[in-house]
C-alpha cells in the first residue's frame, strides 16, 4: 500500500526538523554512494582509465561510512524515521556491492540492480508520500527494468511495451508549480547552514531538469522499441542518433541524480 498525502501534511513533518535534516544527510549520502559508483557502471562500455575507478569506489565507500556513523546518532529517533534510514542506506550498499562485481566483469549482476531498484521503490512508497517528487522518478524509474526484461526477450511486445511506457509517464505528470510547491515545504522543514542560500532554486532547478530526462528517456525508449519491432537483427536497425543517445541518457542521468545529492550535502553537511 502506497502512502497518499494530503494537501496540507506532508509524511517529513511527522518529525521535527532537527530529525528531518539528520534523515536527508543520510538520505544524500547514502545517494551520493550508489551515484559515484554508477558515474562508472554507465561508462562501462568505454575504457576507463583505473584510477577513475579507485577514486569512485573510494568516495562511495568514504559517504557510506559517514551516513551509516549518522544512522547511529540517530538511535533515539522514531522508528519510522530509522527504517527509512535504514532503507536508504541499505539499498545504497547493495547497489554499490552489485555494480562493483559488475565492473569485475560480472555482467549476470545487472537484473540484480533492476530488482534492488524495484523493492527498495515499494518499500519506500509505504513511508512516504506517493506524490513525492522522489517518488514519483522512482516510480517512472522502475518501468525501466520492465522494458529491460522484455528486451532480454528479443523480440519486445509492442502493445506491453506500450503499457510499460503509459505507466513510466504517469509519475512524470507533474508541473513546475507544483514541484516549486514540494521543494518549499521541503526546505521550510529543514535545518540550513546557511538560511540565506539559494538551494531553493538549486532545487527546483535540478527536480525540474530531471523530470524532463525521465520523460526523454521514455520518448528514446519508444522510439527504439518501434523501430526495432520487425527487426531480428538489432544493430542493424539502430542509427548513429540512436546510438549517441542510448550512450549520453544515462550518463545524463547519472549526473543530474549527482547533482541532486550534492546540494543537499553542501547545504546540511558540516564543513
Amino acid at each position: 500500500m502506497t502512502r497518499v498525502c494530503t494537501s496540507s501534511k506532508r509524511w517529513f513533518q511527522a518529525f521535527s526538523p532537527q530529525q528531518y535534516t539528520h534523515y536527508l544527510k543520510i538520505k544524500s549520502l547514502s545517494e551520493w554512494a550508489n551515484c559515484t559508483y554508477e558515474k562508472i557502471y554507465v561508462r562501462l562500455d568505454k575504457p576507463i582509465p583505473n584510477t577513475h575507478v579507485s577514486s569512485a569506489i573510494a568516495s562511495g565507500k568514504q559517504a557510506l561510512k559517514l551516513a551509516r556513523q549518522l544512522r547511529e546518532e540517530a538511535d533515539n529517533y522514531p522508528s519510522q524515521l530509522r527504517h527509512l534510514m535504514k532503507l536508504d542506506w541499505d539499498y545504497s550498499i547493495e547497489s554499490c556491492m552489485t555494480m562493483h562485481e559488475i565492473f569485475k566483469g560480472n555482467t549476470e549482476e545487472d537484473i540484480k540492480l533492476l530488482e534492488l531498484h524495484r523493492n527498495y521503490t515499494a518499500q519506500k512508497s509505504q513511508y512516504v508520500d506517493e506524490d513525492d517528487l522522489d517518488m514519483r522518478l522512482h516510480r517512472s524509474a522502475n518501468a525501466f527494468s520492465e522494458l529491460y526484461r522484455l528486451a532480454s526477450d528479443k523480440v519486445p511486445n509492442i502493445n506491453e511495451c506500450e503499457a510499460i511506457f503509459k505507466e513510466a509517464n504517469k509519475p512524470l505528470d507533474i508541473d513546475l508549480e507544483e514541484i516549486i510547491i514540494q521543494v518549499k515545504d521541503s526546505i521550510d522543514h529543514m535545518v540550513l547552514k546557511n538560511p540565506n542560500s539559494n538551494v531553493n532554486l538549486y532545487l527546483i532547478k535540478n527536480y525540474d531538469e530531471r523530470f524532463a530526462m525521465h520523460r526523454k528517456t521514455i520518448r528514446f525508449l519508444r522510439e527504439l522499441i518501434k523501430s526495432l519491432k520487425d527487426s531480428e537483427d538489432y544493430e542493424s536497425e539502430l542509427d548513429a542518433t540512436v546510438l549517441s543517445d542510448s550512450e549520453t541518457i544515462p550518463i545524463e542521468l547519472n549526473y543530474l541524480d549527482r547533482c541532486s545529492s550534492k546540494i543537499l550535502m553542501d547545504e546540511l553537511m558540516p564543513g
